[in-house]
């Protein structure tokens, strides 16, 4: 399962994401947002970007901030501050002027690719071949360094690989199955520490690790749920499914606002005494909107997998609900994956929020 992941989350975000034309905005500030099937930034960002996509391709420089989310992300130009990226392939080939934040099926930082700030990084596969300036912390199954960190660095992986051109310029702190040879010590500016080591590196784990986040009361509470969903607003249901085939680069803007905007927005209602009851209950309603929205995703999905299979339409309502189940099985799989899960799971609820959202908004508008 660990050698198809990358490709499942591209199969995820281009099932998700229909051929359709990018989404795009700029604001006053010169901050752009881009979403769609295939991303290709050409021209120079003045601010920050956030940019989502099976494909995202960063050509040309950003001013700021830079956060990409994607199932192959390539940054080929330089970021002038922090860049956050997520994805099942994830390639950095050029400067970043601050803070590295990148999880992924395989994590490359290129030769020539240098992190001025510090580094986290989570991956299956987490090669450095470039400089991270300010010491770094690297998770994964495989850790690859044959470049530069400068700074304290913590590596965390059932198998560590340090080139003879790897140097850590600090203290270098690691976990793995298998003890470093002292003979790399040398290429460590710093005092070595081995770290404990996680039960499932010695050989000690029953079963396969990843089937084993499997939960099937989640399976069915989701299946039950959505069953019900379906049962007392049909018409919702379908209409969420057009809005997100129609416009899914605005329901993935819309999306990512409603998951970073509602918590704060609580807070700052429940400081005043007059907003306390409005913040009290958007966080209630918030973990209910979460699973509205991870349903419609898994409702979507098994929509796009019955037209897959060449099923006739309208389907049945008993054949719509074996398709939810299926992608709800496809789904807990996905996330059973470590590292990438999350984005998976991101990648649904930020969908399905936003599917939701532009659903009511046409519906209000159009009475």
């Amino acid at each position: 399962m660990h050698a198809v992941f990358p490709s499942s989350i591209l199969f995820l975000c281009a099932v998700i994401l229909p051929a359709a034309p990018t989404h795009a905005e700029t604001s006053e500030a010169g901050n752009t947002y881009l979403a769609g099937r295939e991303v290709r930034i050409m021209q120079p960002v003045r601010g920050d970007l956030i940019a989502a996509g099976a494909r995202v391709s960063v050509e040309q420089n950003v001013g700021a901030d830079a956060a990409v989310s994607g199932g192959t992300i390539d940054i080929r130009a330089p970021v002038g501050q922090d860049l956050r990226a997520a994805g099942g392939t994830v390639r950095i080939e050029k400067d970043v002027g601050a803070d590295l934040v990148a999880a992924g099926g395989t994590v490359h930082v290129a030769p020539g690719a240098s992190v001025h700030g510090s580094g986290w990084i989570a991956g299956r596969d987490v090669i450095v071949d470039g400089r991270i300036g300010r010491g770094a912390r690297i998770y994964g199954n495989t850790i690859t360094l044959a470049g530069e960190i400068g700074g304290d660095t913590e590596l965390r992986a059932e198998r560590i690989v340090l080139a003879r051109s790897a140097r850590i310029d600090g203290n270098l702190s690691y976990a793995s199955a298998a003890e470093l040879p002292e003979s790399q010590f040398s290429q460590v500016n710093g005092k070595v520490t081995r770290l404990g080591t996680p039960r499932e590196w010695q050989g000690e784990r029953k079963g396969d690790g990843a089937l084993s986040w499997f939960h099937p009361l989640f399976v069915a509470s989701m299946l039950a749920s959505g069953i019900l969903l379906h049962a007392l607003f049909p018409n919702a249901i379908a209409g969420v499914q057009d809005a997100m085939r129609q416009e899914p680069g605005r329901i993935l803007l819309v999306g990512v606002a409603l998951l970073f905007s509602v918590p704060p927005m609580a807070v700052l209602f429940m400081v005043t005494v007059i907003g306390l009851p409005i913040g009290f209950t958007l966080l209630l309603l918030y973990p209910l909107a979460l699973m509205l929205g991870y349903l419609a995703s898994a409702f979507f999905l098994g929509g796009r997998l019955a037209a897959t299979t060449r099923q006739a339409e309208p389907l049945s309502r008993t054949r719509q609900v074996l398709y939810f189940a299926l992608s709800l099985l496809i789904l807990s799989v996905a996330l059973a994956v470590p590292f990438v899960g999350a984005f998976i799971l991101l990648l649904a609820i930020v969908a399905g929020l936003g599917g939701w959202a532009v659903w009511w908004r046409t519906r209000l508008r159009t009475g």
